[in-house]
């Protein structure tokens, strides 16, 4: 019978493969990602929940100050910050907290505009301002780009006042002629973002396929 020369090579060999991360024992980091994870849902749900606090707050404040005269609005104003101020916020902090809600007031809800101040020499410019416009009403643009040069072209003091005049309403119809054009562009810009959110709720392959098609226009410009 022939004897085995190298018993110990003959033994069966077991070897504990042991999972690592990093290079590190893996069951060292399981409490860690286990509360990593747990922490993160926590912290996502948290957010969540904020933000929907947070857009009913300024739900409930948009109602209350849209279409406030300025006095009214102020005192508003100082109302919301006595409410952060009792909370340690320094009065420069309140002052910050209030822009910001006001800020998102104007950026969420269409049509809310801050008010002016409406002191006495403000009314004053704005009653001149309405008259100036008015006077200049019967002037289609291309009459108000003649008189101008009309006047330019005077070239004495008067003159040259007078077609500022001119030019200053030239501009404000520009200006009118921007606005609409930018009011325009941000609806269509909000109806494009709830239908892109619509569709991702969707997940529909329809959806998908129009997503895709979005996705491959944004890429391009």
């Amino acid at each position: 019978m022939a004897k085995n020369l190298n018993p110990v090579a003959s033994a069966t060999a077991v070897v504990v493969s042991v999972p690592t991360i990093a290079g590190r024992p893996a069951v060292e980091l399981q409490d860690t990602l286990f509360s990593i994870g747990e922490e993160s849902l926590k912290a996502e749900r948290d957010m969540a929940r904020g933000k929907q606090a947070l857009d009913v707050l300024d739900a409930n404040l948009h109602d209350i100050i849209k279409g406030l005269p300025y006095n009214e609005f102020m005192l508003a104003r100082d109302y919301y910050k006595a409410g952060v101020i009792d909370k340690g916020v320094s009065d420069d902090g309140a002052q910050k907290q209030w822009e910001r809600s006001v800020n998102r007031c104007i950026t969420t809800f269409n049509g809310f505009v801050r008010p002016k101040s409406q002191s006495a020499d403000a009314l004053r410019k704005a009653e001149a301002k309405a008259k100036k416009i008015a006077e200049l009403a019967k002037f289609d643009d291309e009459k108000i780009e003649e008189k101008k040069a009309e006047l330019l072209a005077q070239g004495t003091v008067q003159a040259l006042k007078q077609a500022q005049v001119f030019a200053q309403e030239i501009e404000r119809r520009n200006s009118d002629v921007l606005e609409a054009e930018k009011a325009r562009r941000k609806e269509q810009a909000e109806a494009i973002i709830k239908r892109i959110r619509e569709l991702v709720k969707a997940g529909t392959p329809d959806a998908d396929d129009i997503l895709f098609q979005l996705h491959a226009i944004a890429s391009v410009y």
